[in-house]
């Protein structure tokens, strides 16, 4: 019995948990094998870091990191116009992402989030195309789903994320008033996110 609780507890002191962040990635069209994959600030143009597709795959391995949305970018060609795009979130943890005809990301809670909300955009889009709706009432029910989605969010990134990002399909009102919903963190969040566009 002493033998075999040595032999489990080792093995777990063997195990180890990640300490910061790793993106591991897939990207399914062999037109991008040996291609850059760029991790982006996602409100400026500052790029993190950068890697290779090989074998279809790709890895970010970055250290401790306070939770924040960047994007990754994956270009067939340095002046490629409509680059493969994917918010993801850089939290602690293993963080799984798909690049290609879809996009995905999985793996973490706050990216689990973030995927959560992008399906609602996609779903949002593909019934409204079949509805034949006018304009008023697709940006009014478009509105209704950000709100939602934010307020959903309003304690982490993917909120503020969300909120920078659709922002200007929201009236100022709306904007003010989502804001004042959200709480101090929130608003606080958004100075901050404020303050890293002006430099």
């Amino acid at each position: 019995m002493t033998v075999f609780l040595i032999v489990v507890l080792s093995l777990c002191a063997c195990t180890s948990v990640p300490k910061g962040c790793t993106i591991e990635g897939t990207v399914k069209d062999k037109n991008y094998e040996g291609k850059q994959v760029y991790l982006r600030h996602a409100l400026t143009p500052e790029t993190y870091d950068s890697t290779i597709v090989k074998n279809g795959t790709f890895r970010f391995t970055l250290g401790e990191t306070s939770p924040e949305v960047s994007l990754l970018v994956l270009k067939a060609s340095s002046d490629d116009l409509f680059p493969v795009t994917l918010p993801v979130v850089t939290e602690k943890g293993v963080v799984k992402v798909v690049l290609g005809e879809l996009v995905l990301t999985s793996g973490t809670d706050l990216n689990d989030r973030l995927q959560d909300f992008l399906l609602a955009v996609d779903r949002f889009g593909d019934e409204m195309a079949g509805k034949g709706e006018s304009h008023g009432k697709i940006k009014k029910d478009f509105s209704v789903l950000l709100e939602s989605s934010i307020l959903q969010n309003k304690d982490n990134e993917v909120g503020v994320y969300i909120f920078r990002s659709y922002g200007s399909r929201l009236s100022p009102e709306q904007k003010a008033h989502i804001a004042e919903r959200a709480g101090e963190w929130f608003r606080k969040r958004l100075d901050e996110t404020n303050n890293q566009l002006k430099q």
